[in-house]
């Protein structure tokens, strides 16, 4: 379906969602708005930029009442905007308001931003839906409060059935309006169940549209996205040993990468996707190698008596982090791609593993073990700026988002592994997966 846009502008094509500029974007709304009465206003600008180095950013106060719909669908306004609700709320950049009785009117034509200045509010969202037999339009603005101005307006047209794909893009282009980066709300979490069967399982980022992409009857661990979100590598013992494997997403097409003796496991790919950084044995001593992605040995990167394992890749390809007990306990390093000395990066505690690079490059997150229990931990790649960020039960294996704005991670705070999504400071932390699970991959790319 082709919708007329809103602005005389050609339609933008996408699979299943349709979505057209209804207006322009003058500025990133971001920030506080600094209201002189009877002078004049003006924004404050970056105030929802996230930045590590200001972790005292207070989240903007928003609205986002139920939408509004036509007849003849089969989803309500309230189910659509906790959706969108959700999804900002575990960013830990918005504080999501209840909405003021008398703030909108849609008998008015236009909100009532006295009353909504008045609660505090920065921001207004509304979202509006209108059903064509099995078709959906949904059409969702932004409003500046203390402008008194719509900021963005975008139309969303497809399937009624993928309603929440069409929320969550909308919520993608409220962050980017908001802070300059687009959100991650399309984009997927693969996952081990934390069951018998150890699967491998893709949900959405928030929990919903979960199903099964391996059934191997056999143990799979440490699933990996393909940065084009078509494949992910996973390590199985389906062979009686510990092989990796990739699995075709659209055709469940399965099969070997590295099948050679010892160990192959931990695999990452390389931003580009050209290269693979995975464990194997040398010697019979875990080492991280680069293959190709059919398998074949570029080189080995790191030497040594340690057992070297869990590479990840910095995004400009130069580096590689991974973990090692050369110094008799487990502890992260770090080594140029194209040659160099290991560096040494963890210090703070007596056992650190799991590594994950920021998409921003500033940052790694990581597994420590502290006060006798695991958490989830942060460090500056220049080894300063440690952070722990969790501290209920267990944690391990975090996992960034694609934007650098949230970690999704594995925990046992609740008595059963569950895959948890908190925001990079730790203060909003929420259980998404809807079965049992461990060791969570973000996709980076939307579905």
């Amino acid at each position: 379906m082709k919708p007329a846009p809103t602005d005389g502008s050609d339609a933008c094509q996408e699979p299943h969602l349709t979505e057209c500029i209804a207006v322009s974007l003058r500025y990133v709304l971001a920030g506080l708005v600094l209201v002189l009465v009877g002078v004049f206003c003006s924004t404050v600008e970056a105030k929802l930029l996230i930045d590590v180095e200001h972790p005292s950013v207070e989240p903007m106060k928003i609205v986002v009442p139920d939408f509004t719909c036509g007849p003849g669908g089969q989803v309500s306004g309230r189910e659509l905007a906790d959706i969108l609700r959700n999804d900002l709320f575990l960013t830990g950049l918005f504080h999501v308001m209840e909405t003021p009785p008398s703030a909108v009117d849609p008998t008015r034509g236009e909100p009532d931003f006295q009353t909504l200045s008045q609660t505090g509010a920065q921001a207004l969202i509304l979202g509006s839906v209108t059903f064509r037999g099995d078709e959906m339009t949904l059409e969702g603005r932004v409003y500046d409060v203390a402008l008194r101005k719509m900021e963005l307006g975008k139309r969303f047209s497809g399937k009624a059935r993928d309603h929440r794909a069409m929320v969550h893009k909308f919520g993608d282009r409220i962050l980017e309006a908001l802070t300059g980066t687009p959100g991650c709300f399309s984009t997927r979490i693969a996952f081990v169940s934390a069951t018998q069967e150890r699967e491998i399982y893709v949900m959405d980022f928030d929990g919903h549209n979960l199903h099964r992409v391996t059934q191997t009857g056999s143990i799979n661990l440490s699933p990996e996205w393909s940065p084009d979100g078509r494949s992910i590598l996973f390590t199985s013992y389906q062979t009686g040993k510990p092989d990796l494997w990739f699995v075709d997403l659209p055709s469940r097409r399965q099969g070997i990468v590295s099948g050679r003796a010892g160990i192959n496991a931990s695999a990452k790919y390389s931003p580009d996707g050209q290269q693979i950084a995975l464990s194997m044995n040398d010697q019979g001593i875990p080492k991280v190698f680069l293959i190709t992605t059919e398998g074949n040995i570029i080189k080995r990167l790191t030497s040594g008596r340690g057992n070297d394992i869990s590479p990840t890749w910095s995004p400009d390809r130069s580096t590689i982090a991974y973990v090692s007990d050369q110094a008799g306990t487990p502890q992260i390093y770090m080594i140029p791609v194209n040659g160099g000395q290991a560096k040494r990066l963890t210090f703070e505690t007596n056992y650190s593993t799991d590594p994950d690079w920021s998409p921003r490059g500033d940052l790694l997150a990581f597994t420590a073990r502290i006060e006798g229990r695991f958490q989830i931990c942060t460090i500056r790649t220049d080894g300063t700026g440690f952070k722990v960020l969790t501290e209920k039960g267990s944690n391990q294996a975090p996992a960034w988002s694609p934007d650098g704005r949230m970690i999704a991670f594995s925990s046992r705070r609740d008595g059963t592994h569950r895959i948890y999504v908190m925001d990079v400071r730790g203060t909003v932390q929420a259980p998404v997966s809807p079965i049992p699970g461990k060791a969570p991959a973000w996709s980076s790319t939307s579905q």
